[in-house]
């Protein structure tokens, strides 16, 4: 028998959750796809973070990710509604990044056929990497404590405009080869050490917030940026990312806790589903205040 406001959050694994806090918080953790130089891999169950990286600091290979798939999100779905007797409540990534969204969406209207009582709410965040994960645990707290599926989704809607990503890439290599960047762009660059910081804009595509020239700029511009983007925040949490770059990692972090000693901030690994295109190296953050 269904317990009345219950659902289950479903996020994928780009969103970086840690499984200790995902089981806390009875969450399901679908993972997305790596391809390696034609071998699929499920993301941190056939492949980890650090596996990939140091791969991609020694070789030069073709990496390619993909969503799940419309089977993939029905069967996660069904399973969920059929064990659990839940709702489900389902926070992908950008659907401007990803064709999961969608996916999600074919899979909910399925299970909606089948099961007519049972809800699958698909909710965009709009976002990627660790403030995804930032967005998702905390829907799964709220739920945990009791606010209803509709509740959840409003306090989303809202919430997603108050998160971000602040990402600085080692190195445009990784842009050039995948064609994001041009050569031209490239080059010039390159030879001018510019650093860019990415963010994802209302919109949820990825931009550049700022363009700084020098590694030790990088850290106190993210912080500038962070500074000025939760202006006023009454409540904030921040986890700290990286693409196989513990040492820059953990200089964010410490950077962080002068400005912020009151707050816990882990550091995750970058989800080599994006790391597959911007490379190892990478340093960034990921926010959601009140």
């Amino acid at each position: 028998m269904k317990t009345q406001n219950t659902a289950v959050v479903v996020t994928g694994s780009v969103a970086q959750v840690p499984p200790e806090i995902a089981s806390q918080l009875g969450m399901v953790i679908l993972p997305l796809t790596i391809n390696v130089a034609g071998k699929d891999y499920l993301d941190g169950i056939d492949i980890f973070p650090g596996e990939l990286y140091q791969k991609m600091r020694t070789q030069k290979l073709e990496v390619k990710t993909a969503a799940p798939s419309v089977g993939q999100y029905y069967e996660c779905f069904k399973r969920i509604i059929d064990q659990k007797g839940c709702d489900v409540l389902c926070i992908t990534l950008s659907r401007q990044l990803s064709s999961g969204y969608n996916a999600a969406v074919v899979a909910a209207q399925m299970i909606s056929n089948e099961h007519p009582m049972s809800k699958v709410i698909v909710f965009d965040s709009l976002l990627v990497a660790a403030p995804q994960g930032l967005l998702a645990i905390e829907a799964a707290k709220q739920l945990q404590a009791g606010l209803s599926l509709e509740e959840v989704v409003q306090y989303l809607t809202n919430a997603r405009h108050r998160s971000g990503l602040l990402a600085a890439l080692d190195s445009l290599d990784y842009l050039a080869q995948g064609g994001r960047i041009g050569k031209a762009a490239y080059l010039v660059g390159s030879a001018l050490q510019i650093i860019p910081i990415l963010s994802i804009n209302k919109e949820g595509i990825v931009a550049p917030s700022r363009v700084v020239r020098n590694k030790e700029n990088v850290i106190p511009a993210i912080i500038s940026i962070l500074t000025k983007q939760t202006s006023g925040f009454k409540k904030l949490d921040i986890s700290v990312t990286h693409a196989d770059a513990q040492e820059k990692a953990e200089a964010l972090k410490q950077s962080l806790n002068e400005c912020y000693p009151s707050l816990e901030i882990p550091i995750s690994d970058f989800s080599p589903v994006m790391g597959a295109h911007t490379g190892p190296g990478l340093i960034g953050l990921g926010y959601l205040f009140e």
